[in-house]
């Protein structure tokens, strides 16, 4: 029993040893984990903000009735260009010409009566006087508001009175705006526009416009967010950022879409790693850094971004290893061989 009990014992440590030899062999095969590595260096970088916005007009007038009407005529159609100062619309004014006819013949009757006042009466008269002038003017302010004129001079974009018809309610009659100078409207999410400021160039594209580019500058930055209802289904507060256009090219109306490209800020000489460097845990921002052949996961604080690389302003110095597109297995410690890029080790 004990000869067998010692047979047991003698098996177990021969496959103990025969299992830490196998492993000892296979790591001196194996030998250190092959990681692409890129190098920290100091480079000029430019970080951008990508939007999508609306064209509009500088200038825009939308002639809105005061009083409901009946349209008696409509002086301009869709296209047309206007001169400031030009009738648009005139509403119907038999009521209000009645009632700046009458107010004319209280003026005269009034005037007769000051003419032929006693003078004990005289300031009587007068102050009656006074009064119909001031009613008339009155009626013939009453009578012009129901003709509607130009404000701005520009093209008419919409016409929704008909002659003949009740002036819309809901609409405007008339839509002129000045299609010579153009801005274009955005709304950036709170992390985009905390990058914005006045001034800031912009670059504006367009599949109308094809290869060709039309230059901006940041004109207004709106002072609160607005939330907004995303593609996914997700409220999120945005801000509304308006470029003012340097030029107008042809073909761009109002309405249509554009991308936009934002300088937001430009360094030289800054600290960079490959976006595939990072990874995050938590709010924090980790790379893992090869010093001696072995990981050691580093801290670093960001600065500006690009779509390639990200500024580091503290954790890194110039030449540093790190690695790219690090994996989960990877862990502090573990012995590496770092492949660059270009293809050396």
């Amino acid at each position: 029993m004990k000869k067998l009990l010692w047979w047991g014992i003698g098996a177990v440590l021969v496959i103990l040893v025969l299992g830490l030899g196998g492993w000892w062999a296979w790591g001196k095969v194996q030998g250190p984990l092959q990681v692409k590595a890129g190098a920290v260096a100091s480079i000029s970088m430019q970080e951008d903000v990508y939007a999508t916005g609306s064209v509009v007009p500088v200038s825009r007038q939308e002639v809105v009735a005061l009083n409901p009407g009946r349209v008696a005529k409509v002086a301009v159609q869709v296209g047309d260009t206007v001169k400031v100062g030009q009738i648009l619309v005139s509403l119907d004014t038999t009521l209000e010409d009645a009632q700046v006819a009458q107010a004319k013949a209280n003026v005269e009757a009034a005037q007769t009566n000051v003419d032929a006042a006693l003078p004990s009466l005289l300031a009587q008269s007068k102050a009656a006087l006074k009064q119909a002038q001031e009613a008339l003017k009155v009626a013939q302010v009453q009578q012009g508001l129901q003709i509607y004129k130009a404000s701005l001079a520009g093209t008419v974009l919409e016409v929704n009175a008909q002659e003949g018809s009740t002036s819309p309610v809901q609409q405007p009659l008339v839509i002129v705006a000045n299609l010579a100078q153009m801005k274009v409207e955005a709304q950036l999410n709170e992390v985009d526009a905390g990058k914005v400021k006045l001034g800031q160039k912009v670059t504006v594209t367009s599949k109308v416009l094809g290869t060709t580019s039309v230059q901006g500058t940041i004109a207004e930055i709106a002072p609160e967010a607005v939330s907004q209802l995303s593609a996914q289904g997700n409220v999120s507060p945005t801000v509304r950022v308006t470029i003012r256009l340097d030029q107008v090219p042809a073909g761009l109306k109002p309405g249509f879409t554009v991308s936009i490209q934002i300088i937001a800020a430009t360094k030289a000489g800054v600290l960079a790693v490959p976006l595939e460097a990072l990874f995050q845990e938590g709010s924090k921002n980790y790379v893992y850094q090869i010093k001696e052949g072995r990981l050691l996961k580093t801290e670093v604080k960001v600065g500006i971004g690009n779509d390639t690389h990200q500024e580091i302003t503290s954790g890194l110095k110039a030449g540093d290893l790190v690695v790219l597109n690090p994996s989960n297995e990877l862990e502090p410690g573990l012995r590496v061989t770092p492949e660059t890029e270009s293809g050396g080790t």
